[in-house]
């Protein structure tokens, strides 16, 4: 994340001073669409990996400490995206973690609790895991963090409402999209509110079938000011030409 602090909306330079302060347990929370997943992945060092979790009702605890597979004529444990989180020092995005089940839930406050409280034996070789240096973890939900368990909220004191999308996410739409995309990404109706996600299909469509074809098929609500701002965007190319 290129954006210097000085072009950086509050609520992510909030964060971004969380991230500067060593903050290893952060929760992003507010509306979808905003960016909170892509800053989470990336708002680290380069050489750090990153993992993705997202919960849903159905998800079980395999993705989280791994699963028994068939190897020939036995069986081999694959460990999930957390243990290997722990095990790289990496990055552990959790996604709507306001979704998790219960057996979810209870499983992921070990995997979030302090590093010095933390370990996961390994049930084929018996090895005791630890989290590894510079493991982190970075929540994200749509929701408030008042839906979450107490124990939960307990580990992410750090806590940031993400009100606008950021800047580097809108840094890639095409350049009629992107005052637009700023501003619509900020309304409070959701039935007005138009993500950065739903602006980059909007982009992919317009590609192929053209500006007008692409608002009315995936945001009509705006397309007369997409229009219009495709058209200042035409008028000032040809201007600077």
């Amino acid at each position: 994340m290129k954006t210097t602090p000085e072009t950086l909306p509050q609520c992510w330079q909030d964060f971004a001073d969380l991230m500067a302060a060593g903050i290893d347990r952060v929760l992003l929370h507010g509306a979808p669409g905003t960016g909170k997943t892509y800053a989470g992945l990336t708002a680290k060092p380069a050489h750090q990996p990153a993992y993705r979790l997202i919960c849903t009702d159905e998800m079980s605890t395999a993705e989280i400490t791994g699963l028994w597979t068939p190897n020939g004529d036995h069986f081999t444990y694959r460990e999930g995206l957390a243990v290997k989180a722990w095990r790289n020092g990496a990055r552990l995005v959790i996604d709507e973690i306001n979704r998790a089940n219960g057996d979810v839930m209870s499983l992921l406050l070990a995997f979030t609790d302090t590093t010095a409280s933390s370990s996961w034996q390994n049930p084929q070789t018996d090895e005791v895991i630890t989290p590894a240096a510079g493991y982190s973890v970075v929540m994200t939900m749509n929701g408030e963090p008042a839906d979450l368990e107490p124990a939960l909220l307990d580990r992410f004191a750090a806590r940031v409402e993400i009100t606008q999308p950021h800047p580097a996410a809108i840094a890639t739409l095409p350049d009629y999209l992107r005052e637009l995309g700023a501003t619509l990404g900020t309304l409070s109706d959701p039935t007005e509110r138009a993500s950065v996600r739903a602006m980059m299909t909007l982009a992919q469509v317009a590609d192929a079938h053209g500006v007008a074809r692409a608002a009315a098929l995936i945001l009509p609500q705006h397309a007369d000011a997409i229009a219009q701002a495709y058209e200042v965007a035409q008028l000032e190319r040809g201007g600077a030409a």
